[in-house]
């Protein structure tokens, strides 16, 4: 769910509380939280970092569910079901009330190298007050790039919601395949662009049968995506240069796949697909990847959309990678970027650039000139 949508499900469930005494059980959706934990006499103490260290696991857990709400200052007796609603104390609403949401988001971007997107609203019963958090679901799987003990978040770990409970997807095989065919239990194409996200690289030639390499836990995983199942073998992964499995990386890759680590800043699995002939076939994020180390210049997934758009290659700036309508790609230019079906049984389409376009699109990224036109603004550049 998003936040106007959460907006309206939080709104049902305090009129129900307000009219009918009536409180949801805690679920995939919902939770309780009696009160903050902080330490009220520190006046020193950053605001977000207590509350990071009080919702930051619960913020993964339901960005990478289906989004879901906090409400502060109940408690639930999970033994009887009665609910406590005695409010928030003075020193935790004088807490929340200090809150910036804008810094927890930029916070949070050093957790997950990604924003997210929350609400915290104060709210009444009778004379009693409490507050409600938001949390929306994201697109990508939200996976920590490091330890943060005071948070209790570990590095490459994938935490989600499921049976009322903070769980931790990658823990071992049984909890993966269950967050596997929770994913895979939504539609195709969202299924793969999770997949996509989840993942490093994505060399997609045929989607429903993947190799998934677990450098932490030396395991590697095969996928059905049609059977939904997940079965994993013990494997010896030698991670370093030229071990066996990232010469099998670096040989298959269209583009650069990537190198096996698990400190690197990104989600510890790597999909390997079928090998790619004739030409290079550079899905857009090795585009970005490799664009990123030669540039002067920081610049988003969607900055990199607006400049594939500028020199005419496709129709607009917003334009769709996976399935592409067509007329998208514009004729004249298949030295850089074309469509190609990757899958003749489903006829999965999708869009892939050649080695020149790095060139030509981190030309386009350093003419600061440009950056007004194309971007609205002046990019940032590295360092800053």
């Amino acid at each position: 769910m998003d936040i106007k949508e959460l907006k309206v499900y939080v709104a049902g469930i305090i009129e129900n509380i307000k009219n009918n005494g009536i409180y949801p059980k805690e679920n995939n959706c919902i939770d309780y939280k009696k009160e903050l934990n902080c330490n009220p006499e520190n006046v020193t103490e950053d605001c977000v970092e207590v509350f990071l260290k009080n919702f930051a696991k619960d913020i993964l857990a339901f960005s990478n569910a289906d989004g879901g709400v906090i409400l502060i200052g109940i408690k639930e007796n999970k033994n009887t079901g009665i609910h406590e609603d005695i409010g928030l104390q003075d020193k935790d609403l004088n807490f929340l009330q200090k809150i910036d949401l804008n810094d927890v988001s930029q916070r949070f971007v050093k957790i997950v190298k990604t924003g997210i997107s929350i609400d915290l609203q104060l709210f009444q019963i009778g004379t009693r007050k409490f507050y409600y958090l938001l949390i929306q679901k994201n697109n990508q799987i939200l996976v920590p790039i490091n330890d943060f003990v005071d948070y209790k978040i570990t590095k490459g770990a994938i935490y989600y919601r499921d049976s009322g409970k903070t769980e931790q997807a990658n823990s071992d095989t049984s909890e993966f395949n269950r967050f596997i065919q929770i994913k895979a239990n939504e539609k195709s194409k969202e299924f793969m662009e999770i997949w996509s996200n989840l993942l490093p690289e994505m060399v997609d030639i045929n989607p429903r049968e993947i190799l998934i390499l677990n450098p932490l836990k030396n395991k590697i995983y095969g996928f059905n995506s049609k059977d939904k199942k997940l079965s994993e073998s013990s494997v010896e992964i030698e991670k370093s240069e030229n071990g066996i499995f990232n010469i099998i990386l670096n040989a298959i890759s269209a583009g650069e796949i990537g190198k096996i680590t698990d400190n690197e800043g990104k989600p510890i699995y790597k999909i390997i697909g079928e090998l790619y002939s004739d030409k290079q076939h550079i899905p857009i994020t090795t585009l970005h990847k490799h664009t990123e180390k030669i540039v002067r210049y920081k610049f988003t997934n969607l900055q990199l959309k607006a400049v594939i758009h500028y020199p005419g290659w496709v129709d607009k700036a917003n334009f769709i990678v996976d399935n592409p309508p067509e007329g998208t790609v514009k004729g004249g230019y298949d030295k850089f970027i074309w469509i190609e079906t990757t899958n003749q049984l489903s006829k999965i389409t999708k869009i892939f650039f050649s080695s020149e376009a790095i060139d030509e699109v981190a030309k386009i990224i350093d003419d600061e000139s440009l950056h007004e036109s194309i971007f609205k603004k002046k990019l940032s550049p590295k360092g800053d």
